[in-house]
């Protein structure tokens, strides 16, 4: 199974393939950014992908309006529309 490392805390977590990076967050019982409860309208739950960019879902038509509205960087993705698909490391501003 992937494994999901939580920066710069070093928590890392076993998900099941095609897990969402939101819910692998929340399974760790870290805090993250949400006023749509991960129904992919918000797009506040930003996560920085640091390492394993290739490991996770290719970024939806949707996905990528929202991340140009919001003016993200190219290393961030929504984390409720992002699926675990091999090892990656992710950061937020508020860890």
């Amino acid at each position: 199974m992937p494994i999901v490392t939580l920066s710069p805390l070093e928590k890392s977590l076993e998900v099941p393939h095609e897990t969402l990076l939101f819910d692998a967050v929340c399974r760790a019982g870290l805090p993250i950014a949400s006023s749509c409860s991960a129904v992919a309208v918000c797009g506040k739950c930003i996560v920085q992908v640091l390492s394993g960019t290739g490991n996770l879902s290719e970024v939806s038509e949707y996905e990528k309006k929202l991340l140009i509205r919001d003016r993200r960087k190219p290393n961030e993705r929504i984390a409720c529309m992002t699926k675990v698909q091999g090892d990656c490391r992710i950061t937020t501003t508020y860890w």
